[in-house]
């Protein structure tokens, strides 16, 4: 399973980073016991400031922050300071 989540890195008084993380994980079950294997994945950098909010890959080329909103519900139900 993979999932994309967001985390706020850095605030002050004028701006806010996020990182944007892939989030991959899978489980097994096998007569010897469970397996959980995953990794975390830094994939853009969401800046929020008071011109507004946009978004960095890591190559730092510019990433559709709409499309970010679509994949990452957190994005879209974030209320007051936090993100938007």
């Amino acid at each position: 399973m993979s999932t994309l989540r967001t985390r706020e890195i850095y605030k002050d008084s004028m701006r806010t980073l996020i990182a944007v993380e892939s989030v991959k994980f899978q489980h097994s079950i096998t007569n010897a016991g469970g397996h959980l294997i995953g990794n975390i994945k830094p994939v853009a950098v969401i800046v929020r400031s008071q011109e507004g909010m946009y978004a960095l890959d890591l190559e730092a080329k510019p990433v559709d922050i709409d499309q970010l909103k679509q994949d990452i519900p957190e994005l879209r139900s974030a209320k007051g300071d936090r993100f938007i």
